[in-house]
């Protein structure tokens, strides 16, 4: 996970007493916001709980905090959160996710309750879900996946997605992943509500496809995906064989179908939107100038492929690069609309993507990437980290989910405190049948956006020894070039 807080708010409660609350991004998409307490609180269960494990120091308790005080408390945090999520135990831990998973319930003030949702499939065809407002990613996948009668068996092979298709045809990255600490239901009304819930397969590695296509409803899922990404242009084919594909298609040979297009370059690969670099010479060579280039993902490589005609394609092996960071410039003028502030997306930022590539043997080098993208492209490496390091030690394609989780004190922003134990996805904040919104009328709680006293502020991943380590790192000789 990637945390960042780039900005804060002012609220005021009932007796007009105002207090500070941090938004919380989670690879690059706002997700909750917490008062210091609250994250303090999260702090010392965390501590508890895992006091074999050296955390992250918290940021201390201060009486009076004037505004660049809490700019500073604001930095301190974030590097505070992100050390956490860059320590797996802590990460993965069953705290971290419930306390967010809460988090996002009060920030968006949403009761449980039963709401009508649509799961798309690839081809666009809809599976109408009635659910509760408050159930988590796995549970709603269960529902899914037991509605189209998919074998429980091959449930693991499969996650919940937000997905934009505008972005998806213009080569853009299109997907967000559904974690465990959101509610789709909320994570799509509040965060992204031009996108659909679809169903996707969620691993890598192509190998996986042999345990699918003996199935005949998780063939028919992978045979829509494949079809899909073909005419996205996601998979490149010549006319020769798409010809050969829509014959297939034709008389619904969707194992030929499936077979041939497993073939065909960037078999499964995802756009990562376009960057500026001026390493796109593996070899070290640098005299090209700085040049634009599409970037895409695919089983074990990042392939970056130049824009201009004649175009040239570098592609980078995972298990070659030792590590990366990301440096973020943020720009505190937040997206606006209709004239209020948008909470979907992080304030405007200018962003780079570095890596540690090996070469050759004792020869490493750093290509680093200016794009948007770079939390995007950072998120698919580390799954892609995580796929091989699962693959070494044995494990199926995705981590196995826990069905009972440890018990959360969860303190609101009022001071007030619940005991949490979400031994079913369900579990939530509140029982109350309605959904309420924070604005002037109809909450408790009236906030304005305090503007920072410094428009830049320069965070995360900037020196060495904060660069998120590659555990699937393989060192290579000479010979093996």
């Amino acid at each position: 996970m990637h945390f960042s807080i780039p900005d804060l708010q002012q609220f005021y409660d009932d007796n007009g007493t105002s207090y500070t609350g941090y938004n919380i991004y989670i690879d690059g998409f706002f997700h909750c916001t917490a008062r210091y307490r609250q994250l303090l609180s999260l702090h010392e269960q965390l501590q508890a709980q895992h006091s074999y494990v050296r955390l992250p120091q918290f940021p201390p308790k201060k009486l009076f905090l004037t505004s660049s005080l809490l700019e500073e408390r604001r930095i301190l945090l974030e590097k505070y959160i992100q050390m956490v999520g860059q320590i797996p135990v802590l990460a993965n831990s069953d705290l971290l996710i419930t306390f967010l998973f809460s988090a996002q319930q009060e920030t968006h003030s949403v009761k449980m309750h039963e709401v009508e949702i649509e799961i798309s499939l690839m081809n666009g065809y809809r599976i109408p879900l009635s659910v509760s407002s408050t159930d988590s990613s796995s549970t709603l996948l269960d529902i899914a996946c037991n509605y189209i009668n998919l074998s429980s068996e091959l449930i693991k092979y499969y996650s919940l997605y937000l997905f934009n298709w505008s972005c998806a045809k213009d080569g853009q990255p299109s997907m967000k992943k559904l974690e465990e600490y959101e509610s789709p239901y909320i994570s799509q009304k509040y965060v992204r509500p031009e996108d659909k819930i679809v169903l996707r397969k969620s691993y890598w590695d192509p190998n996986y496809d042999v345990d699918l296509m003996i199935d005949n409803v998780s063939l028919d899922l992978l045979y829509l995906q494949t079809n899909e990404e073909l005419d996205l242009g996601w998979i490149i084919a010549d006319a020769q064989t798409r010809d050969i594909l829509r014959k297939y298609e034709a008389k619904k040979q969707k194992r030929e179908f499936m077979e041939l297009a497993r073939s065909l370059r960037h078999y499964g690969r995802i756009p990562a939107g376009e960057a500026v670099t001026d390493s796109v010479n593996v070899s070290g060579d640098n005299s090209d100038s700085t040049c634009r280039v599409r970037v895409s993902l695919a089983a074990r490589e990042l392939t970056l492929t130049t824009v201009t005609q004649p175009q040239r394609e570098q592609r980078f092996k995972v298990t070659r690069m030792r590590c990366w960071r990301i440096t973020t410039l943020h720009c505190m003028e937040r997206p606006q609309t209709n004239g209020h502030i948008s909470e979907n997306e992080e304030p405007n930022k200018n962003f780079e993507l570095s890596f540690e590539y090996l070469i050759s043997k004792d020869n490493l080098q750093w290509i680093t990437l200016r794009t948007e993208h770079a939390t995007f492209i950072s998120v698919c490496l580390q799954s892609i980290v995580d796929e091989l390091m699962r693959q070494k030690s044995g494990a199926g394609p995705t981590s196995p989910r826990c069905e009972k989780r440890t018990h959360l004190t969860y303190l609101r922003r009022d001071g007030s405190s619940q005991l949490i134990s979400p031994s079913s996805s369900s579990d939530t904040l509140s029982s109350n049948n309605a959904d309420s919104s924070y604005n002037s009328t109809s909450s408790k709680e009236i906030f304005s956006v305090q503007r920072l006293t410094e428009k830049f502020a320069t965070v995360a991943f900037k020196t060495g020894k904060d660069c998120v380590e590659n555990n699937a790192f393989e060192a290579i000789g000479d010979e093996e070039l």
